[in-house]
Formats: structure tokens, C-alpha cells, sequence
């Protein structure tokens, strides 16, 4: 990782009257914080666009109304930045390598609970936290965090301590005395597969994906339309009062006047709502709102139901998401002919430096982009309008003045945003990237309006059931949208298609052989994310098959209940695991009314258009999900048998098929009656 705080100097060699001068951070020759200040601005070294947070604040609260910049508490401050500065200059003591300036605001975090435990426990430096201080910090922490959240905070401990040599106010001993933090914490248990760690990210369930999903598609494809065109009307309306309204007052206070606003410009904007508000209800009576309120809670549904395409269909992550600009979609001619469409944005690998990357998506987010484009139009052009008027006015401005850091670090942020697709509205024409709790509220309200309801069919794969709970929300979140893309392509790898098949069919084998040229600027670790998936449905699948006396039916059904049914002991410890090694021998794929074991021999691939081969391949396996598509080719042939014109051979053939069907049904645990089965309408004795 390259070294963002290479900028820092060694504090140890710095004399007293000079540390309160040394730069913290700096954006090109400009210094925007300084070791004195009591704010930190980390901004130019988050390359995210949607960081939540990017400045330290050391005016921290406590429980007396005191805050860490008051003067008695001036032996902490120093501290907590000479901590925070050394931290972020040197190496990190274990790993050896220099740590971001996101890790440093993580840092503050952890600190700053620290901080408030030692004020209220009147502990005015680090040097007082002895060990068994240290042991009652930590079970506070234990009775109100769980055991991930523990170790992290506790840790901060240990780094303060691992830095000793470069601070002053030094810990007296390693704060743990002989124990560690994880067990400090209860060693929480880490759920892991082959050495790795398991998933802890919620999969959307299909039920409710479906609903969420589909309400993002009626938003896109039917109401986006009315829902600009009245935006655009509400527009023009307020245009033309804003220009009425400007020169009548200006005709009466050529000089200005002073009121009971700030300034001219927000008395203005409080008599253009007024006096426009009456056209403005109208316009959204006629689309079937109440009021502006309720039209621009509409307005972010639109925009929400964007966020929601473009994320499902490409497995972006959150900080990605937020880098996609006007302009990010594309279509381009595949290596076997086939058109691709792609979404461009940027990937922060490692917290390196952006890189530019693209996603492979169905034609459904071309048009969700085109949408969000056309639905950010007159807030980016404000925000174009506010850059012009800040360089103009930094042109005139005195180097002195003091509002020209404010001005400079607001330029800064609009262009770094003035192009954003997805993005939050601020005062005076700003505009950020969608991210942090903007997005976050914005989902749970669009999963609230779909109505996903969690029911108890939804819990199944359920990760944290303190969070989930039947009868409610269910709680919606960005980083929710990859873990859900992978499982769901690898379900249409597999050949469960049954859920969102027009939209992730794009996710096709082609598709896969793309991903897998190891293109520069494709995102590959959204395909190996999809890779994983697969591999442990399958091991999930197997499992079921192995383990548990479900019915199956098909030749290599047969075979695995023989196998079931043997006479020797089980000496698999850990079943999961033993389908997940057994998985790297074996590929499954799915037909839609059977799973394919072969690997170069079997049908040839005809069982996926004649399915009674199935019924008898020796690689075929057919299992409790395939019964209502058993059922289905049952009464087809029924159907079918009922045509008088059917010849003597299509009538042997239906025959055939419905019986073999039946069977198949009967290994499955049904209860068929054969079905009788008149004689063919048509012989050779007619």
C-alpha cells in the first residue's frame, strides 16, 4: 500500500514551538489542517467518493459536559493526536506496512470510546492505565458489543501500546497482562470453510429480492417517465415565479433590506416556495400526489429504484456504485459477436490507488442510468453554476481572507461530485455521491414501499436473526446487493433459473468465458465472488443428497442411495466439508428438471431437450426440487394423449414419457395413480 502519510515528519526530532505548525493533510500546495487544530480534514487521502466520514473531530463530548479540547483535559488531546499522527506515519508494528488514512479515522473511533471511559473514570493520561484498568475497560466493552466489535476496539489498546517508542504519555506495561484481546472478547467463534472465512453478509431472500426488484423495475420502465415530466413542470413553474419574483423586489429594494433571515438570497427562496406552492400542488394533484412532500419522497424512490438495478445486476460494491458517472454505460461487441453492455466506474483494490473498471450488466441498467442521468440533470447543472461562481469569486478573493479555504475545499468536493449518477442534494447547489446514511435510509424506505414483509419461508438462510425478524422490514443495505448478485448467478450457472431469469440470463456461460480472458479492466473478483457461491451451493446440494434420506430418483439418484444405504460406519466428521473437497471432482449442472454429474460422457447434452433420458443416465440425479416439474411433464403427456389425431408412434412415445415420469414421481415420494391411458385414436387397423 503506498504511503499517503508520507507527507508527516518524525515528532521526535521536532522541537516543541514547531509541532503545532507541522501540516496534518494537505491538497496540492494548500494546507488544510495543521497539528493545532482540533479538526483534521483526511479528505484528499479517501479516494472513496462515498466515505461517511473524513474528518477527525477532537471536540469529542463527555458525560460532564466537558469536551477533550477544554484545557483540563489538554494532557489527553496531545495524546490522542501524537498517537493518531505516529500511527498514520510509521509502519504498522506487525504488518510492516503503512496503514490509510481510512484506517486512521477507524482509529479515532476506537480512541475516542476509549477517551470517554477515561474521563468518566477520571483517568487523566495514558500512563495511569495499568493492566487491571485496562481488564475494566474491556468488560465494559464485553457488555455492550458483540465479540468482533470487542476485539477491534480492544485492540487500539495494544497498537498504543506497540507504538510506545515514538509517544510520551506511555502505557506502563502491555495492557493485557498475560491475555489477549480475542479472549478478552469470549474468542468469538469464526465460521470458516477449507481455512476461509465464511460469509456474514445477509443473502436478500429470492421472495423478497423479487419484490424489491420488481418494484425497482416499475419505477424504471413505467413511472420514471410521468415522474419527469411533472418535475420538469414544477421546474419551469418555479423559473418563472424566481424571475417574477427577482425583479418585483428588486424594482422595490434596489439597495437590499435587512429581515429575520440570513440574508437576501434565503428570503427570496422562503417567497418563491409560497408563492409558487399553489401552481406546484397542482401540477402534482394531476399524477396523484398530495404534495410536494410526497412528490420528492417519489423522486428518491426513482432514484433508489436505480441504485437498486444497477447494484443487483452487477454486483458492485457500495464505493463503486458511488463512483459511476453520467456517461457509465456502454455497449460493446462481445469476442463471439454477441453484445455486451457494461457499466464503467472505478474499484479501490486494496485502498490503492482508483482503478478503472468495468461490470458486465443486462440492458435493464442502460435504461435505470439513463433515468438516474436525466433525473440529476438540473442538480448538476446547479452545481456547475456554483463552480463558476466560486471561481469567480476566488479570483477577486485576498489571499487573507479567511474565507478562502472554505471556498477552495468546497471546489474541491464539487468537481470531485459534479459528475456523480447517484448522488445526495445539499444546500447552495451541492451535490455528493449516494453513500453512507443517505443510502442507507433511502433502501429501507424503498423495501418498506415494495412491502417485503419478512415471512418465516424468508429465514431459511437468515444470518443474524436479531436483526431480520418475521413481521418486519426487511433491512435493506447496499453491501446486501453483491452477496446476493453472486448467489444468484451462481444459481443460474448451476441451472436454477426460476427467480429474475430474464435479467441474469446475461450471466450465460459466454459470460463466464469472458470473465475468465482475465480482460485488464473487467472486475474479476466479482467472478471469483460468483465462483465461491456456486461452489458452496453445490457443496449444499451434495450434502442434502449424502446425508439425509431424501428421496432421488435418476440413475446417479440410485446410486447415491445405495451408497446411503450400505452397511459401513460414517467416519466424515464434517459432511459440509467433505462435499466441498468432493466438489473439486466433481461439476453440477442443472437441467431445470435434473442435476448432470457428466464430464464427457452421458447423453451428449440431449437430456436437456428430451428429459426422460434423465430418468435413467447414470449421471443424472433428480431430487424433491424438481417435483413440481415432474409433475408439469406428467400432465403434458396426459394432455397430449388426448389429441385425436395422434399417431401410433407419438402415442407410444407419450406413453412412454408418462410413465416413466410416474415412476420418477413415485421415487420421489409421491403417490401416483397411473394414469389410464386410452387407446391411440389412430392404428394400423384403421
Amino acid at each position: 500500500m503506498p504511503n499517503t502519510g508520507a507527507h508527516l515528519v518524525d515528532l521526535l526530532n521536532t522541537s516543541q514551538a514547531d509541532a503545532p505548525d507541522i501540516p496534518v493533510s494537505i491538497a496540492g500546495e494548500r494546507v488544510l489542517s495543521r497539528y493545532r487544530d482540533n479538526i483534521w480534514d483526511l479528505s484528499p487521502y479517501l479516494p472513496t467518493k462515498n466515505s461517511r466520514i473524513k474528518k477527525i473531530r477532537f471536540d469529542v463530548p463527555f458525560a460532564d459536559d466537558s469536551r477533550l479540547t477544554d484545557v483540563k483535559h489538554i494532557l489527553l488531546l496531545e495524546s490522542a493526536k501524537r498517537f493518531l499522527y505516529v500511527r498514520w506515519r510509521v509502519k504498522a508494528p506487525h504488518s510492516r506496512k503503512y496503514i490509510s488514512a481510512r484506517t486512521i479515522l477507524n482509529n479515532w473511533t476506537q480512541l475516542r470510546a476509549l477517551l470517554i471511559w477515561m474521563v468518566a473514570e477520571n483517568i487523566r493520561t495514558f500512563g495511569e492505565l495499568t493492566p487491571q484498568r485496562c481488564l475494566a475497560y474491556a468488560a465494559t466493552q464485553k457488555k455492550r458489543l458483540k465479540g468482533s466489535t470487542q476485539i477491534i476496539n480492544l485492540q487500539i489498546l495494544t497498537t498504543y501500546y506497540d507504538l510506545t517508542k515514538h509517544l510520551v504519555d506511555q502505557l506502563p506495561e502491555y495492557p493485557w497482562g498475560t491475555t489477549a484481546p480475542i479472549f478478552l472478547a469470549g474468542n468469538p467463534p469464526v465460521a470458516r470453510a477449507q481455512g476461509f472465512r465464511l460469509a456474514t453478509t445477509e443473502v436478500i431472500p429470492s421472495r423478497i429480492l423479487r419484490m424489491i426488484v420488481q418494484t425497482a423495475l416499475d419505477y424504471v420502465e413505467n413511472r420514471a417517465g410521468p415522474l419527469l415530466a411533472v418535475r420538469d413542470k414544477i421546474f419551469t413553474v418555479r423559473k418563472l415565479e424566481r424571475k417574477k419574483l427577482h425583479a418585483a423586489h428588486r424594482a422595490r429594494y434596489p439597495s437590499g433590506f435587512s429581515s429575520i433571515y440570513s440574508d437576501e438570497k434565503q428570503y427570496l427562496a422562503v417567497r418563491l416556495s409560497h408563492l409558487a406552492a399553489p401552481q406546484i400542488n397542482k401540477i402534482c394533484s394531476k399524477y396523484g400526489v398530495e404534495s410536494i412532500g410526497n412528490f420528492n419522497r417519489e423522486l428518491v424512490r426513482l432514484r433508489t429504484a436505480c441504485h437498486v438495478i444497477c447494484a443487483i445486476f452487477s454486483g458492485m460494491r457500495e464505493s463503486e456504485l458511488a463512483s459511476l458517472e453520467v456517461g457509465c454505460f456502454s455497449k460493446r461487441e462481445g469476442f463471439d459477436g454477441e453484445i455486451f453492455c457494461w457499466l464503467h466506474g472505478l474499484t479501490y483494490k486494496l485502498e490503492r490507488d482508483p482503478t478503472p473498471t468495468k461490470w458486465m450488466v443486462p440492458e435493464i441498467v442502460g435504461v435505470a442510468v439513463d433515468v438516474a442521468t436525466k433525473l440529476g440533470e438540473p442538480a448538476r447543472s446547479e452545481c456547475a453554476s456554483r463552480i463558476r461562481t466560486i471561481e469567480n469569486t476566488l479570483k477577486i478573493i485576498t489571499e487573507r481572507d479567511d474565507t478562502k479555504s472554505v471556498l477552495l475545499a468546497e471546489l474541491d468536493e464539487a468537481k470531485k461530485h459534479r459528475n456523480s449518477l447517484l448522488f445526495t442534494e445539499r444546500e447552495n447547489g451541492r451535490i455528493l455521491a449516494l453513500g453512507g446514511a443517505s443510502a442507507s435510509n433511502a433502501l429501507r424506505e424503498f423495501s418498506q414501499s415494495a412491502g417485503a414483509i419478512v415471512e418465516q419461508q424468508d429465514m431459511q438462510s437468515v444470518i443474524d436473526r436479531e436483526k431480520v425478524k418475521v413481521g418486519e422490514i426487511w433491512p435493506l443495505t447496499s453491501h446486501q446487493f453483491r452477496r446476493t448478485f453472486a448467489v444468484f448467478v451462481a444459481r443460474n450457472l448451476l441451472g436454477d433459473v426460476r427467480y429474475l431469469r430474464e435479467h441474469f440470463k446475461h450471466w450465460s456461460i459466454d459470460m463466464t468465458l469472458y470473465y475468465a480472458r482475465h480482460d485488464s479492466d473487467v472486475d474479476m473478483t466479482v467472478f471469483s465472488d460468483v465462483l465461491t457461491e456456486r461452489d458452496e451451493l453445490q457443496a449444499i446440494i451434495m450434502e442434502k443428497w449424502i446425508k439425509t434420506n431424501v428421496p432421488l430418483s435418476g440413475g446417479g439418484g440410485a446410486r447415491i442411495m445405495t451408497f446411503r444405504n450400505r452397511g459401513d460406519v460414517k467416519t466424515v466428521s464434517d459432511m459440509r466439508e467433505f462435499c466441498r473437497r468432493l466438489g473439486e471432482d466433481v461439476y453440477v449442472r442443472g437441467t431445470g428438471h435434473s442435476w448432470c454429474l457428466a464430464s464427457g460422457n452421458g447423453c451428449g447434452g440431449h437430456g436437456l431437450y428430451d428429459s426422460v433420458l434423465c430418468t435413467t443416465c447414470g449421471e443424472s440425479i433428480i431430487d424433491s426440487t424438481h417435483l413440481s416439474i415432474w409433475r408439469g411433464i406428467r400432465q403434458q403427456q396426459i394432455e397430449v394423449l388426448q389429441c385425436p389425431d395422434l399417431g401410433v408412434p407419438s402415442w407410444q412415445r407419450c406413453v412412454e414419457h408418462l410413465r416413466k415420469a410416474e415412476r420418477t414421481l413415485e421415487d420421489l415420494g409421491d403417490v401416483v395413480t397411473p394414469h389410464q391411458v386410452p387407446p391411440s385414436a389412430i392404428d394400423d387397423g384403421v
